[in-house]
């Protein structure tokens, strides 16, 4: 019994399972025709009639009468069949629904949809033809004045100007022609309600004509410079280069002749061009000749100015080897003067023969630019190259010689300069030896004994690297700066013990009205007294003003006051 009971339950469940989806599709389905009625209802209402109606406001003949026929057919087809036949394939849906027939509904709406979209499209390109023809009229009837305007002007400028064209006129009576016949055939286009032909045409018409008036604008001066321009300059250059050759210029390096033999060729071909109305082609190549030639005068100014410049420059060129040689023998002499008290290394001697070699160079170069320029067997061009490139080396291999002289004029300074300061190290020396002997001292510390000692040996040594032979100049500066060291470090050193040993004779002298005071400044003093006369006279100042701080805390400031006074 239970299992009867949920077998029942599970069918009621399928079955409202059942009925609820097939409402839920129904709906669907229905929605999708209403939908479908909507758009069929907004096809009726395009006002296709009206726009079909515009053509009758032109020619009704030859195309514009087919098209016109053919698009009112197509509406009224589709009002009288394909519409009423939609209306009655959704109907049968709603039917096909309501009897639960989903997929055979489902296949009709499709057919429904994709008929629908067919019509629209139909009627969409048929709206846009329309459009376009009309439009094409309206164009045409509207440009087809300033178009023959432009043709009448084209037409009295060739009969008014026929000499400035030339032979080009040929071509450009049979570019009219065709213009004509062209415009002829737009007529005949629009007499027969082929307007879309005609707008083709009546295109066609306006690039050829505006072409051709730039064609016609551009000729007469083309023209010119193929007629006169351009052959004058190039005779002119043939004149000024056979003129230039006759007063000494060398310019077969440039080939000028056969340039010129070639631009005559292609200002033939820039005039066979213009005959045949190949603008653009002739005036790039006319233009290209212009720079041509126009850089063929720069050259042979350039010449013209190289000469002028080598004239003036070429005399001073000889001038610079004379000096440089007389630089050259001076530094032999340097050299030779040097070597008698001097050790001169081994890349210097290699460095005064390379200059030597390096200046003979020079000079047969030199030989070579006075031969040249003065029988004219090259173009002053690359003669001025030459001697820019010689006038570099000359500059480095006169700086070179003049650096060399200056080194060796700085070893004969370097000694005098390591003499000069010998002497004032030996000075120095006898100063502080002077300085010892005034002071009075009970006797000198033997580090400062030693210390003089140690100078006065550098000093020697220093001495001894100039007496040499050769000059070791390195060495002898070495020498002379570790003299300098010693020397400098021992005079101070002694300068400030002889100024501590004062302060201290002094500063005991003062402090002895301090000895009756107390014993124990007695016996301090007596202490100070003698590292005095055991030379330690740093330790005895010290004890000092250690001794009579309690008395005198301002010592050391009224010493110095008094050996400064």
């Amino acid at each position: 019994m239970d299992i009867i009971v949920g077998i029942v339950v599970v069918l009621l469940i399928v079955v409202v399972i059942g009925t609820v989806a097939g409402m839920l599709i129904r709906r669907t389905i229905h929605k999708s025709v209403d939908e479908l009625d909507n758009r069929k209802n907004q096809i009726l209402n395009r006002n296709i009639s009206e726009e079909i109606s515009k053509v009758k406001k032109l020619k009704m003949s030859g195309e514009t009468e087919q098209k016109f026929e053919s698009w009112r057919k197509d509406w009224d087809e589709i009002l009288e069949s394909i519409l009423p036949s939609v209306e009655e394939q959704l109907i049968e849906v709603e039917e096909l629904a309501g009897k639960y027939r989903i997929t055979k509904a489902k296949d009709q709406l499709k057919w429904v949809e994709n008929r629908l979209l067919s019509v629209e499209q139909q009627l969409d390109l048929m709206v846009e033809d329309i459009d376009k023809l009309v439009s094409a009229e309206e164009k045409n009837r509207s440009e087809i004045a300033v178009i023959k305007e432009l043709y009448q002007t084209l037409s009295a400028e060739l009969l008014k100007k026929r000499g400035s064209f030339g032979e080009s006129i040929k071509a450009l009576d049979e570019e009219m022609s065709h213009a004509k016949q062209a415009l002829l055939a737009f007529e005949e286009s629009t007499q027969n309600g082929s307007y879309l032909q005609a707008r083709k045409q009546l295109l066609q018409i306006k690039d050829s004509l505006y072409i051709l008036n730039e064609k016609m604008e551009r000729i007469p001066h083309l023209l010119m410079q193929v007629r006169s321009t351009l052959p004058g300059e190039l005779s002119n250059l043939q004149l000024g280069i056979k003129e230039m050759e006759e007063d000494g210029y060398h310019l077969e390096t440039f080939s000028f002749g056969s340039k010129i033999s070639m631009q005559k060729e292609e200002i033939d071909q820039a005039y066979i061009a213009l005959k045949e109305l190949n603008v653009d082609e002739a005036a790039s190549a006319l233009e290209s000749l212009q720079t041509e030639i126009d850089e063929m005068y720069e050259t042979l100014e350039k010449e013209a100015n190289y000469k002028s410049k080598l004239l003036a420059q070429v005399p001073a060129l000889k001038a610079q080897v004379e000096k440089a040689y007389q630089n050259m023998k001076q530094l032999i002499d340097e050299t030779t003067q040097v070597e008698k008290s001097y050790m001169i290394a081994a890349e210097e001697i290699q460095l005064q023969q390379t200059l030597q070699k390096n200046l003979r160079n020079v000079q047969s170069q030199l030989t070579l630019i006075m031969d040249v320029f003065e029988n004219r067997k090259q173009s002053f061009s690359s003669i001025f190259e030459m001697t820019e490139e010689w006038r570099k080396q000359m500059e480095e291999l006169s700086s070179g010689i003049e650096e060399s002289i200056d080194r060796l004029k700085r070893l004969r300074k370097d000694e005098i300069q390591a003499q000069e300061t010998v002497s004032q190290l030996r000075e120095l020396v006898l100063e502080s030896k002077r300085l010892l002997y005034k002071s009075n001292l009970p006797g000198v510390p033997v580090t400062y004994l030693e210390a003089l000692d140690e100078a006065e040996g550098n000093i020697n040594r220093a001495i001894e690297g100039l007496e040499s032979f050769p000059l070791e100049m390195t060495e002898v500066e070495a020498l002379v700066q570790d003299a300098v060291r010693v020397v400098e470090g021992n005079s101070a050193a002694i300068k400030e013990m002889v100024e501590t040993a004062q302060m201290a004779e002094l500063a005991i002298q003062y402090s002895n009205r301090y000895r009756g005071q107390d014993d124990a400044v007695r016996k301090e003093l007596d202490e100070a007294e003698q590292a005095f006369l055991e030379y330690d006279y740093e330790k005895a100042l010290a004890i000092v003003q250690e001794a009579v701080q309690r008395y005198e805390p301002d010592l050391l400031n009224k010493v110095t006051k008094h050996l400064s006074a």
